[in-house]
């Protein structure tokens, strides 16, 4: 690992830190959940997965993961995206000033 990217480790871990010790952490987590409620993200999720187990029903959770996984992150609406990303650009401009 280079010095730069043991840098930017530090700097997400004092980021992601200070994000759960102001509270911060827990109020995008929920509109984060809400949202992807709300969008029929779990259910689709849901659906994915036990397509997947019907059709390899003799996979492990690892595999069953390491499929669903970036199929699931590509699901999230970028509305959804968005809005969580400016919510955390908020908070690190606030923090920076």
């Amino acid at each position: 690992m280079t010095q730069q990217s043991e840098e930017l480790d530090q700097i997400k871990s004092k980021i992601q830190e200070h994000l759960i010790s102001s509270g911060n952490y827990d109020i995008i987590n929920k509109q984060l959940k809400l949202q992807l409620y709300e969008s029929g993200w779990f259910d689709k999720v849901s659906q994915l997965a036990n397509r997947e187990l019907q059709d390899n029903s003799n996979q492990n959770f690892d595999q069953l993961f390491s499929f669903v996984k970036p199929k699931a992150e590509e699901l999230v609406p970028q509305k959804v995206k968005d809005e969580i990303l400016e919510k955390i650009k908020d908070y690190l401009e606030d923090i920076i000033q």
